[in-house]
């Protein structure tokens, strides 16, 4: 069973916690698939996870502002095209092009790689503008 794992954890809270609200998306898309509920069901649940998606884009973004990161900008376009592959898939969804399955390791693997590789560089960087704060403020 897929869950909230420690090995997700990247250090900020705010990242954290809204990536633990993304993944239990992703299960509750997953449980869908698995109890076989209707197919409108779980293309609901995958437009969520696209709205979610959307506004959590939008918050790290205004973190990177908020802390000059220096790949804000190619941050923010891997978001964009993360964002108009995940469209896609859901066009893909609703016309059968792809299984529910194929959706579903879509969503984990978007979500596996871009937090272990973009994000964690994301929170490397806030990290050591804090710990300069803390430094500089001493």
């Amino acid at each position: 069973m897929l869950k909230w794992d420690c090995k997700y954890e990247l250090g900020n809270e705010k990242i954290d916690s809204e990536h633990r609200i993304f993944l239990s998306l992703i299960v509750d898309f997953h449980e869908a698939e698995s109890l076989g509920l209707p197919k409108e069901k779980m293309i609901r649940i995958f437009k969520e996870i696209c709205k979610y998606a959307e506004f959590h884009f939008l918050s790290e973004e205004n973190l990177m502002i908020d802390n000059l990161y220096p790949e804000q900008e190619q941050h923010a376009n891997s978001h964009r095209k993360l964002l108009a592959e995940a469209n896609n898939k859901l066009y893909q969804l609703q016309s059968d092009s792809i299984s529910p399955n194929e959706a579903f390791n879509f969503l984990f693997n978007w979500f596996a790689f871009h937090t272990s590789s973009e994000d964690k560089k994301l929170v490397g960087h806030i990290e050591a503008c804090m710990r300069h704060n803390l430094n500089s403020s001493a």
